[in-house]
């Protein structure tokens, strides 16, 4: 019997395959980009650039958090247009902007070496937690000198970045949503002194642009969270080598206080406690549109280098067949968005709905393409609270390609649907009920217990997030690797596996991990030349979630998912913890940018796409997160999403129906929040009723990372949730003690077993294991 396995490329080199994932790379982020504003600037035919704003060099591939990636390079936008061929004017200005981060950084760690000193060996982990309640600064935008202008006739363009990410909101605040007093003033100077001006976004969520209605800015493009390729990828657009095709997938109100729980979103209130979910079903546009209110760019909007003319052709209750023809002078691709319109009864209900969409290919001037979109009447049922059933009213149904009416059809009578619980008959092999019998009780509650972080497994990829148990070897059940993130696989890049299995670092240890006694033992755990097996594992970061989804294109995102599912098997993980698809409910969640959109339609398609890409590639699964109304970061542990059941049903859960019915994920996670009071870890309601008996999943549920602790963890495995992550010996020896005091019900703690067993013995790692 093996004791471990190591997987990844033996050559440091970039691989042909790193060189074909950064190609679609810079491809997805291409499309995913927005033009939403173009005085005749765009695209771009002069090469003189005059480049201002702390994204410029600085340039935010993604999110931080599970949603980072340890790539090999990513281009800049200074880079990206360099490469291009542009000449960059402002060299002097980009310079001192540098000077002043590496002061800041400077300074930032000589304050977080001051906080862990004392910290040894046996306090690493405290040591880290420590240095996470220090984060990175991110580069502060500095004012632009006169003498930093240049000439008047370059194009300006300003990078306005922001960050954000796991474990904290954002604030109202100048700096964050709001501009900085640097970043207006530099902005008005830009424009007074320039010909034209053009404003990038390289932002994971929506910022306030009220800086548009008081200075002529010519340009603006969404850029987003790029990935490693977004540098190149804005040149592409900006010179007009690829047209913009992306639209948004979120509404940008003019004002903050358009939305509706501005007041009352987590820090705002001052109860980090309890979140009402007040406004119900109308979330994103639905709540604009029923309010009428005006945002400044509604969903779906998006501009384009050349126009498009749509045309139903035919429409009926079943699809609508459309007809798409290039009326421009560019070649260049166009969303169709079908949305469907209720007629008036007895429920309140929004404007209209977004049931379907399509993306056209590239077509040519004067090309046309005919694109067919389901009328899928699932996706636009009310839900009924008083009796528990999906309703059709009847009445006139109207349909709308884009903003075009196409057609109506009609139900004559009220349609009721009933939540059908179905009895999941899983089917596990003799092979797994016979290891499942060689357990003891014991050994029972650590296999539903995660391997927590040791330095020799079976399957063992450094920097990963989780393993499932490494302690069941001898008891003929291996272990696999569980990897973040949503906008790539986020592990170290390079290791050295010894003969025994431990680990050293033949290019060092990672930056994040230089600090405190760490940095010192640095030359004690680097690989020796000739010794060991030394792997590298350079994986691809993507453009973050949003920008994906803002592209429209489930055929590129099942490339994506494709892609990221043969990096899986290239360096041996199983199971992504990815993609991400909660609702995007307030702008201020600091995790919007690894979730897609404001809308649960949109959110389940492009999330089953992924799904479907990695899945095909046999042998590894996803892990859908988070479920569910994960859709705050401060106190996300403690808070609880209190929701009716409508809004529940047809906004914070539609679109995880879809993902699981239609992309048939290997696992879900469950989230940390609370639904209503209860932890949805602990949710028999939520795990067990709705994902498994009314929809079918039959696969593996896990927990988040140690979500189980602020509850109860035998009460989780009673619930359905199969894998309490991390783990720790703790949890096992409390799950013991549980099952022995009839705490933990044992037909489920076995069950949840067999899942766990499953998942393991359908991974390819661990298909030729004996």
């Amino acid at each position: 019997m093996k004791k471990f396995q190591t997987f990844g490329v033996t050559e440091k080199e970039e691989s042909q395959r790193e060189i074909r994932h950064r190609k679609l790379a810079r491809e997805a982020a291409a499309e995913g980009m927005v033009l939403l504003k173009n005085e005749n600037v765009l695209p771009l035919s002069s090469e003189k650039i005059a480049l201002y704003g702390s994204g410029a060099r600085m340039t935010v591939k993604g999110g931080s958090g599970s949603g980072d990636v340890r790539e090999r390079h990513s281009v800049s936008i200074e880079e990206g247009l360099r490469n291009a061929g542009c000449m960059i004017t402002t060299e002097h200005w980009l310079n001192r902007f540098s000077e002043k981060y590496d002061e800041d950084i400077t300074a930032w760690k000589k304050t977080v070496e001051e906080k862990i000193k004392g910290y040894g060996p046996f306090r690493v982990m405290q040591m880290f937690d420590v240095i996470h309640e220090c984060p990175k600064p991110f580069p502060q935008c500095i004012s632009i000198r006169k003498e930093e202008l240049t000439d008047k006739k370059d194009i300006a363009v300003y990078v306005l970045a922001r960050q954000a990410g796991e474990g904290g909101d954002r604030r109202v605040e100048k700096g964050d949503y709001l501009l900085s007093d640097v970043e207006k003033e530099s902005l008005r100077l830009l424009s007074d002194h320039y010909d034209k001006l053009i404003l990038i976004l390289n932002c994971g969520s929506v910022m306030d642009l009220s800086i548009l209605d008081e200075i002529r800015i010519d340009a603006v493009l969404l850029l987003g969270q790029g990935g490693m390729e977004g540098g190149n990828a804005l040149a592409d657009v900006l010179l007009g080598k690829v047209l913009p095709s992306g639209k948004l997938t979120d509404s940008w109100a003019f004002s903050y206080d358009d939305y509706p729980s501005a007041d009352s979103f987590g820090y705002l209130n001052g109860n980090l406690e309890e979140e009402e979910y007040k406004e119900g079903v109308y979330v994103g546009y639905r709540w604009f549109e029923k309010n009428g209110i005006r945002p400044r760019y509604p969903f779906g909007y998006g501009l384009s280098y050349t126009s498009f003319k749509v045309n139903a052709l035919e429409v009926s209750d079943n699809e609508v067949v459309a007809e798409v023809i290039n009326t421009g002078s560019f070649a260049g691709k166009e969303t169709v968005a079908l949305y469907v319109k209720k007629p008036e009864g007895k429920y309140d209900h929004e404007i209209r709905s977004l049931i379907g969409f399509a993306k056209t290919g590239t077509l040519r001037p004067s090309e046309k393409q005919n694109v067919t979109i389901p009328v899928n009447r699932d996706y636009f049922r009310i839900f009924d609270e008083e009796r528990h059933v999906w309703v059709l009213e009847k009445g006139t149904y109207e349909l709308y390609l884009n903003d075009l009416f196409c057609g109506s059809f009609e139900i004559l009578e009220e349609e009721i649907t009933a939540i059908e619980k179905r009895e999941i008959k899983e089917e596990f092999s003799a092979r797994l009920h016979e290891l499942l019998n060689g357990l003891t009780d014991r050994q029972k509650t650590m296999l539903v217990t995660g391997g927590a972080y040791p330095l020799v497994a079976y399957n063992n990829v450094m920097g990963a997030a989780g393993r499932t148990c490494t302690k069941l070897l001898n008891a003929g059940i291996p272990n696999i690797v569980l990897a973040d993130g949503p906008a790539g696989i986020n592990v170290n890049q390079s290791v050295t596996v010894m003969k025994d299995g431990l680990p050293r670092y033949p290019d060092g240890l990672p930056e994040d991990w230089k600090w405190g006694w760490l940095k010192y033992a640095e030359p004690f755990v680097k690989g020796r030349k000739g010794k060991g097996q030394t792997v590298y594992r350079y994986m691809t970061a993507w453009p973050s979630e949003t920008v994906l989804a803002q592209s429209w294109n489930e055929k590129l995102l099942y490339e994506v998912g494709k892609a990221v599912g043969t990096e899986m098997k290239e360096i041996g993980v199983s199971v992504w913890l990815a993609p991400g698809l909660n609702i995007h409910r307030n702008p201020l969640c600091g995790r919007n940018f690894e979730y897609y959109s404001e809308d649960p339609v949109i959110s389940g398609k492009m999330a089953s796409a992924v799904t479907r890409g990695v899945q095909s590639m046999g042998g590894i699964g996803v892990a859908i997160k988070h479920f569910c109304c994960n859709n705050q970061e401060d106190n996300r542990t403690g808070v609880s999403a209190n929701v009716s059941q409508r809004a529940l049903r047809e906004i914070y859960l539609r679109a995880f129906e879809i993902a699981v019915k239609e992309g048939k994920p290997w696992t879900v996670m469950s989230s940390y929040n609370r639904v209503n009071g209860k932890y949805a870890v602990n949710s028999e309601y939520l795990i067990n009723g709705v994902l498994r008996e009314e929809w079918g999943f039959d696969g593996l549920v896990m927990s988040d990372w140690n979500s189980t602790d602020k509850c109860s963890h035998s009460e989780a495995i009673n619930a359905g949730n199969d894998l309490i992550m991390p783990g720790r010996k703790d949890v096992s020896d409390s799950l013991l003690k549980d099952l022995n005091e009839g705490k933990l019900d044992r037909d489920k703690l076995e069950q949840s077993c067999l899942r766990v067993l499953k998942l393991i013995f359908d991974s390819e790692t661990c298909k030729d294991f004996k």
